[in-house]
């Protein structure tokens, strides 16, 4: 897994699929405008962009979240560029939460 590739719009989308994110839950943890991250979904080059590091907390967010991110050629069935969701121990689903399991 390379750290430095760009992250794409697709990949982008298809992380916070992956997540079951909203768009603005995501523009949140990352610490970007809920604007800019729409444009950037779109494939809009977002304008007015006064902080060129955006694309790169969206990346390590979503791979904090647990999403791997796959370069080209590297375990994808199509050799394209792809992603997929890291197993964790220690995560629970939203829909398992229950004051059993509250840390």
């Amino acid at each position: 897994m390379n750290t430095t590739q760009p992250l794409s719009a697709a990949q982008c989308r298809a992380a916070r699929a992956l997540l079951d994110w909203p768009a603005d839950e995501l523009a949140t943890r990352a610490r970007v405008p809920s604007a800019w991250l729409e444009a950037f979904e779109q494939g809009a080059e977002p304008g007015g962009d006064n902080d060129p590091g955006e694309t790169a907390r969206l990346r390590r967010t979503l791979e904090a979240a647990g999403v791997e991110f796959l370069d080209s050629g590297l375990a994808s069935a199509g050799g394209g560029p792809g992603l997929r969701v890291r197993a964790q121990a220690d995560y629970i689903p939203a829909e398992q939460l229950n004051s059993a399991n509250d840390g």
